[in-house]
């Protein structure tokens, strides 16, 4: 059983190191080969004191690959585009893909499985999605994720193939719904990370993950997903896990907006990819569209992108006429 994996960063490591616990021979392709010559060592620099199993074998971008099974992209979704224009003579199309990146390309919208399949990929493009911290996944911490697929047999050939004994992989015939509500989740994370700057507590956090996730429902049903996946490991579970989590960066970017940090000043000097900025914006854009009601989102919009104070966005929402929930 072998396996490539596109993306040596914590998401695509930890993955590779799933695949190989579970028996299965892992190529892990790498854009820099000092990454390559850490990981053939058996340590990667995100993960101190993890030493890596046996069964990863590394690459560097324009290598030969060997014949594989199947293929996971783990690319963040802004580099995805560049990375498949690098690679693409060396892709194996033939294959089953899977996507585990998360959010929408700036400027044209696409998600990540729609940019693999503008790259020549023939078979349905899986979406993996979830709470799965990548720190935690690659210590063994249990951990369940869905499987997005129309594809009844190519959807057990993959859980079959991904699943170990402490990454349970659930199979989902909503791909739409598992791969917007990795998306929509971020722009509540970000709301909850701006309560928490502000000081609030549980209270609040809890209030929005659970309006956040109606929120989550409304668009995605009106874009051709289940309402059920909202509700479901994808949906609400990987919204807890980022609303919560110290790991997320989502959130973390919240938190400083809350604490009194200008957003733009933020965007500037960030060193990392906060996939929720972008999503914002787009949220606002499909939401005007279609005439959907996200409150928690449009908020989070006018903090980031209006010019509206943290804790008068909060007031806005406070302020809102009573209804039934």
């Amino acid at each position: 059983m072998s396996a490539l994996v596109v993306g040596s960063g914590t998401w695509g490591t930890a993955l590779a190191v799933v695949l190989a616990r579970a028996g299965r021979e892992v190529t892990l392709l790498c854009r820099r080969s000092e990454i390559a010559e850490q990981l053939r060592l058996g340590t990667h620099p995100s993960f101190p004191g993890v030493t890596l199993p046996d069964g990863i074998e590394t690459r560097v971008f324009g290598e030969p690959l060997p014949a594989v099974e199947f293929a996971i992209s783990t690319v963040p979704t802004q580099k995805l585009r560049g990375v498949l224009s690098e690679i693409a003579p060396t892709l194996p199309k033939d294959v089953p893909w899977v996507t585990g990146s998360k959010g929408l390309e700036i400027g044209t919208q696409s998600l990540p499985s729609q940019i693999l399949g503008e790259f020549g990929i023939r078979l349905e493009v899986a979406i993996l999605s979830g709470p799965s911290h990548a720190e935690e996944v690659i210590r063994n911490v249990p951990t369940a994720v869905s499987l997005g697929i129309t594809d009844p047999e190519l959807a057990t050939f993959l859980q079959e193939r991904i699943s170990d004994a402490t990454f349970r992989v659930y199979t989902n015939s909503d791909p739409i719904g598992v791969e917007w509500g990795g998306v929509l989740k971020n722009v509540v994370a970000i709301a909850s990370g701006i309560a928490i700057g502000l000081g609030f507590g549980d209270n609040t956090i809890a209030a929005l993950v659970a309006r956040g996730a109606v929120e989550m429902a409304r668009l995605g049903v009106d874009l051709g997903g289940h309402r059920e996946t909202f509700s479901g490991l994808s949906g609400v579970g990987d919204l807890i896990v980022t609303c919560f989590s110290e790991h997320s960066r989502n959130r973390a970017f919240g938190i400083r907006i809350g604490a009194g940090e200008n957003p733009s000043a933020l965007l500037d000097d960030s060193n990392q990819v906060v996939e929720g900025v972008h999503t914002t914006r787009a949220v606002h854009e499909l939401r005007e569209k279609r005439s959907i009601e996200m409150p928690i989102a449009e908020e989070v919009f006018q903090i980031i992108y209006g010019g509206r104070g943290a804790a008068e966005g909060v007031e806005a929402l406070l302020n809102r006429s009573l209804k039934e929930e």
